[in-house]
């Protein structure tokens, strides 16, 4: 299994265990040209509040989590989470990895 593949084991195993409708859930993986691998999570709206918990806190965590286990392998990863309404609105992968390295190139500048 390869890391993308186990960190993405270990993101599904945490959201399971914090939601109350799996069956609403789904987790995407998609990857930018930058070599960003980014997760998205699509959640019933009651789970969305479960996983993001009060200012933010849990969500913190799962991204500290998951950012620690990405660089063992030399990984960056992004996660971001949502109701699946809200994220079908969103920035495709292809677009938030065009905005990410445009907002990396004026913070080099």
């Amino acid at each position: 299994m390869d890391a993308p593949e186990a960190l993405l084991e270990f993101l599904s195993y945490v959201v399971a265990n914090l939601i109350e409708h799996p069956q609403q859930a789904s987790i995407a993986i998609g990857h930018n040209s930058s070599g960003t691998v980014s997760y998205r999570v699509q959640l019933a709206p009651d789970d969305v509040r479960r996983v993001i918990g009060r200012n933010g806190m849990t969500v913190s965590s799962i991204r500290s989590l998951l950012n620690v286990a990405a660089q063992k392998h030399g990984l960056k990863i992004s996660l971001k989470v949502g109701a699946a309404r809200d994220l079908e609105v969103e920035e495709t992968v292809e677009e938030e990895a065009r905005r990410e390295a445009e907002q990396a190139g004026r913070a080099e500048e």
